[in-house]
């Protein structure tokens, strides 16, 4: 018996444990999958203002959403190449014609900057504030807005901003009574008075920002277009708007386009202010101006990161799921804000080409967050997600962590674990210090301590991406060379551009000769280097088949005395590893280094080809980013390294390269140097481009890794 008892006792217990382990199993599995839900008395209390509008998510109809990494014509995209060059701009202008609108423009001309308000002390010493006037035709009775900027003064300059536009004038966002008081139209009739100083300081928790060491930037909006319809007859448009027998185009840009364009002029401002760091420039916005700065980051790649608060339709929420504003709702409320082509649209969401998700997807590789309200449902906060999730297959492609969850957050749980952010919050539509405290969170991730990179690194010695007409000027010339022109489209040929234009050299029929462009060191920053990285875009034209090989830019030290046509290299008067080319194989162009060393043999210099997995083997008809890397040796010894990489992929390193063996010999030039042959000519006439040629210090790699 006593047995038994014990038995049973221990079986107790036994059973005991495992439900009491059980129960804890399912309360923690709870609380890690515990995910956002619409609760039902807001559904029920929305449906009731509003019975035509879906508010229940058993409501929302079926859809399919388009692929972003699907082509138009069906092809899939399977490398960061054909997004970044085919259908990355394949979606923006499906969003220029169909959402947003196109611009007119793009830099205006006569456009001018004045501070007209400079204070070093301001909110007890806390900031420098500027105020300051872009005037976007020069003209004193042009459009115009007006920037307030606050830097905080304990910052290391020059320093990262949040720039941001407001709905009630930049005297709203703080009762310092030194802001400027907006003359401009004003909301509902409103004029500014010094009553309403200060009435949305509880959206703009300056010195909190100030404190994280971050800079606020905000302009009024209704500064560059007002916020109603009168047939575009006031702000921008009419001044920059281009007509078609007195009519604008269906496409043409509506007011949230409008805005976005004055947010890249406020950027165009910022690359002037050497307090600003123009590198990590975030562009935040609410509401209607958080559709804003969606489209203002997809449009303009130079703000870092891209942030949508609040947004919904036409912003960051799925269009396609009709639930809350629905695209018809938004083009009757408010006919200007987008273009006349997205009318088409009213009701027929499932008909569009593009869906928000794709818009978020624009911003890769930068880093993009979308915030959205519990009772917010008019904006659709599931939507809005969903986006951010659907958007994550091509940050994945780029090789970058996305969103990293798979079901929608709970309340107050922000996500921040790759290059997307999402939260949902407590409480209504707005913009809420929570909201700052988190965008902060997410801009110190890619921020602080980080190294700027593109143009704007320190390590960049020179830059030129030939989009200015005097574009020989920076490598020293005084005129264009021959054979060279500055082309953005080439009609003959199979030619995309890479961004705008790019530099075409020509080989004549029967000829030999292409370019020979020197970037000499000396001459533009006062000294030799020991060792440089070199990076430039090629692109082999259609009619690229030469019979034989021959030279592409490169890196030289011949001083015009050896290290070239034939003039041997024996370590004291000259060197070079210029690139090099071979007669196609299988439809490929090998490339390589032409170097000319002191252990070469004969009269003319090695070839090196860039073999590694044939990573060196070019195709026409594609840019190709080309980096070249050169350290000068030790004099005398077998230690200087030759490295290359294409599209950002080890292709050839050599470490036992003998250049020199006297000082006196450095990297003199980066030579962009083309020309066919030795014995023989071209057979007909071939023709390259050349495109964004970057000298550093350090490792360059190709465009898409130069944005943050």
């Amino acid at each position: 018996m006593h047995r038994n008892n014990l038995s049973l006792g221990l079986l107790i217990m036994i059973v005991s444990i495992s439900f009491c382990i059980q129960g804890f199993a399912q309360a923690s599995e709870g609380k890690t999958w515990k995910s956002w839900q619409a609760r039902r008395e807001l559904c029920d209390a929305a449906t009731r203002r509003r019975r035509e509008f879906i508010y229940y998510e058993e409501k929302v109809p079926d859809y399919t959403l388009p692929e972003p990494l699907v082509m138009a014509n069906g092809t899939k995209v399977a490398d960061a190449y054909t997004w970044r060059k085919r259908r990355r701009p394949e979606i923006l202008e499906l969003f220029r014609k169909y959402v947003y609108g196109r611009v007119p423009l793009g830099w205006p001309k006569g456009m001018t900057f004045k501070v007209f308000d400079l204070e070093h002390k301001a909110l007890n010493g806390q900031a420098t504030r500027k105020q300051v006037t872009v005037n976007f035709t020069g003209k004193e009775k042009g459009p115009s807005m007006d920037i307030l900027i606050y830097l905080a003064s304990a910052a290391k300059k020059p320093i990262p901003t949040f720039v941001i536009l407001n709905f009630g004038g930049n005297h709203t966002i703080h009762p310092d009574p030194a802001i400027k008081l907006s003359t401009r139209w004003m909301r509902r009739g409103r004029e500014a008075t010094e009553q309403s100083r200060g009435r949305s300081y509880s959206s703009y928790p300056v010195e909190k920002i100030l404190a994280r060491g971050y800079g606020l930037a905000t302009i009024y909006y209704g500064d560059i277009d007002p916020d109603y319809h009168d047939g575009f007859k006031n702000g921008v448009h009419p001044v920059f708007d281009k007509l078609v027998n007195g009519e604008r185009a269906p496409d043409a840009w509506g007011s949230i386009c409008g805005w976005a364009w004055g947010l890249s002029r406020a950027m165009d401002y910022f690359e002037s202010d050497e307090d600003i760091d123009e590198s990590r420039v975030t562009v935040l916005g609410h509401s209607r101006l958080g559709k804003t700065a969606l489209w203002a980051g997809a449009r303009d790649e130079r703000f870092a990161i891209v942030i949508s608060n609040n947004s919904g339709c036409g912003g960051a929420a799925l269009s396609r799921r009709r639930f809350g504003e629905t695209v018809k709702q938004i083009n009757t409320s408010f006919p200007h804000w987008f273009c006349d082509n997205f009318k088409k649209y009213n009701g027929e969401e499932d008909r569009l080409p593009v869906d928000q998700h794709m818009l978020v997807a624009l911003m890769a590789p930068r880093p993009v967050y979308v915030a959205s309200a519990d009772e917010d449902l008019w904006a659709d906060p599931r939507g809005e997600f969903l986006s951010c999730k659907n958007a994550e297959p091509v940050y994945k492609l780029l090789g970058l962590k996305g969103l990293e969850v798979e079901k929608m957050p709970a309340l107050n749980s922000p996500i921040q674990r790759g290059r997307i952010g999402y939260h949902i919050r407590t409480g209504g539509h707005g913009l809420t210090e929570y909201d700052w405290l988190r965008y902060m969170d997410f801009a110190d991730r890619y921020f602080k301590g980080a190294k700027p990179s593109s143009r704007d690194r320190n390590d960049i010695v020179f830059f030129c991406d030939f989009e200015s007409d005097n574009w020989y000027e920076q490598f020293g010339i005084r005129s264009m060379p021959e054979r060279v022109e500055v082309v953005s489209s080439d009609p003959a040929r199979k030619f995309e551009t890479l961004a705008g234009k790019a530099m075409r050299i020509k080989v004549d029929r029967g000829g030999h000769y292409g370019a020979s462009i020197m970037y000499r060191f000396k001459d533009q920053i006062g000294e030799e280097p020991q060792e440089i990285h070199f990076r430039y875009y090629l692109r082999l034209a259609d009619d690229w088949n030469p019979r034989g090989g021959g030279k592409l830019p490169g890196i030289s030290g011949t001083y015009g005395r050896a290290g070239w046509g034939g003039r041997p290299s024996n370590g004291r008067n000259g060197w070079s590893a210029r690139g090099l080319f071979k007669k196609q194989l299988d439809g490929k162009t090998p490339v390589g280094y032409y170097c000319y060393h002191a252990d070469m043999r004969g009269r003319y210099g090695s070839n090196w080809i860039w073999d590694t997995e044939k990573r060196g083997h070019l195709q026409n008809n594609r840019w190709y980013c080309i980096e070249q890397y050169a350290k000068m040796n030790t004099p005398g010894k077998n230690d200087g390294i030759l490295r290359g990489w294409v599209d950002g992929q080890p292709a050839f390193e050599k470490t036992d390269v003998r250049m020199r063996d006297v000082d006196t010999l450095r990297i003199e030039a980066i030579w962009l140097n083309v020309y066919l042959g030795g014995s023989w000519v071209a057979k007909s006439d071939h023709h390259l481009y050349i495109d964004d040629v970057v000298i550093a210090n350090d490792y360059i790699g190709p465009i898409q890794l130069d944005i943050r």
